[in-house]
């Protein structure tokens, strides 16, 4: 009897620590440069990525050990760019399915666990309140580039994803969550932008957590610094940081103690391939992990956009 008693807590330790491995990556520290950059009225843009990545997740608990994932990720996505308020904003929906192993050693038995499925879909609206304007395609190219913008954003994580509260790893997180993003860039010269992000993530109880749980988590607060050189039209490279901080867990009111502090790097390069295509090239490492998932990741990405066209008729 003591022996599964022991096993099923040890099965609550586990999800309160990894039960958001796979959600975590793409969600709680999202390393994205050039955030604040501007485009005409009514431009649509459309694309897919591939990402993989391979890494440890760091446990404190003596029974699970070498603790290792490697995951597939394909995204899909669609945006648009509109006037707000008089300002110029943005509209996006991403799409993620996620595959791959999991693998650890529990009281010294080898385990393997395969997960695949859809992730919790986001939509996010962002919005330039400070250094640009709403203007269509022509006053687009003729403006004036002011070297301060700043900038919010607020994503909202929709729980759509695969999910089975009798499995101990999903996809999807049974829950709401709601980004709220502040972002500032200037441009030190022609060809140097500095920028900085400052979001929270707020959500929602999972109540059905791991077979009728409670799971609470307090705000996830975040930073990211990005420097990015333009090279030309064509092409741009920029070096990131970002830094992750609180987000303590509770499972049926009992704190977990599991507070993050975890820190990465990142190199992204993005280039044009011609008027409507472009490719992106990201590599994220792991900087600093107290805890939770020390990953490598690689992700390419395509982005086709197109303009709406002119309806206006002529009259005569």
């Amino acid at each position: 009897m003591s022996y599964f008693i022991f096993k099923n807590r040890l099965k609550i330790f586990i999800i309160s620590l990894i039960g958001l491995l796979f959600i975590a990556p793409l969600q709680a520290q999202d390393l994205e440069p050039r955030f604040l950059s501007s485009v005409p009225l009514k431009t649509n843009f459309a694309g897919t990525a591939y990402g993989y990545s391979d890494g440890d997740i760091l446990l404190n608990a003596q029974e699970i050990k070498n603790l290792n994932a490697k995951l597939n990720s394909v995204a899909g996505f669609y945006g648009r760019s509109f006037k707000l308020l008089n300002k110029p904003a943005k509209f996006d929906i991403v799409g993620t399915y996620s595959f791959g192993n999991l693998n650890t050693l529990v009281s010294k038995v080898d385990t393997t666990v395969y997960k695949n499925g859809l992730h919790d879909p986001t939509l996010r609206l962002s919005m330039i309140l400070i250094g640009d304007k709403a203007l269509s395609i022509k006053e687009f190219k003729d403006r004036e580039k002011k070297k301060f913008k700043l900038g919010t954003a607020l994503k909202i994580k929709v729980p759509l994803g695969q999910y089975d509260d009798t499995k101990l790893i999903n996809m999807g997180a049974n829950r709401w969550g709601f980004q709220v993003k502040v972002a500032g860039s200037y441009l030190l010269t022609k060809k140097i932008v500095l920028e900085l992000h400052l979001d929270s993530w707020f959500f929602t109880e999972n109540t059905s957590f791991n077979n009728g749980n409670t799971l609470s988590q307090k705000p996830l607060l975040s930073t990211q610094l990005h420097v990015a050189y333009i090279f030309n039209s064509k092409f741009w490279l920029s070096a990131s940081i970002g830094q992750v901080a609180y987000g303590e867990t509770s499972i049926n009111n009992i704190e977990q103690d599991n507070n993050q502090e975890n820190s990465k790097y990142g190199i992204t390069g993005s280039y044009r391939l011609n008027k409507l295509g472009s490719l992106k090239l990201v590599v994220t490492n792991g900087l600093y992990t107290s805890g939770g998932a020390d990953f490598t990741t690689y992700l390419l990405g395509y982005t086709f956009i197109w303009f709406d066209k002119n309806k206006a008729k002529n009259k005569g």
